[in-house]
């Protein structure tokens, strides 16, 4: 009973361990709105954004139940919204009008990593 206590105590240390690390090379999965609202909301989704005004700035994003997100880092703080178009998600500022909204897919990676379809790659948060 020890040994197995031992072996089971060990895996979950090495699994551990391996959390952060550069993702496993897999074939990324593309995430329904399902997945997306199951695994993402409510989660710190932090990354650094490659194109754009933000282009080089490590943010984090968290998309919450009640449709608003909330952007924070590198001495940024925006609030916005968020919605679906029935299969991507979409999100705009807070000051922005409906129409201006900016929709992406997203896919899996693997090791808790993720990427949008605006190539920005991101994990949950905080990130090592």
């Amino acid at each position: 009973m020890k040994l197995a206590r031992l072996v089971e105590t060990t895996l979950l240390a090495a699994c551990l361990a391996a959390c952060g690390r550069e993702a496993p090379k897999v074939a990324p999965q593309p995430m329904s709105v399902a997945d997306f609202r199951r695994e993402l909301v409510g989660m710190p989704l932090c990354g650094t954004a490659s194109t754009g005004e933000l282009a080089g700035k490590v943010l984090c994003t968290v998309h919450l139940a009640d449709g608003s997100a909330v952007v924070a880092g590198s001495g940024i703080l925006a609030r916005g919204f968020w919605d679906t178009d029935g299969r991507r998600i979409c999100r705009r500022d807070a000051l922005d009008p409906p129409e201006r909204r900016h929709c992406v897919d997203y896919e899996r990676l693997g090791n808790n990593r993720y990427r949008n379809s605006d190539g920005v790659e991101f994990c949950i948060g905080p990130c090592p």
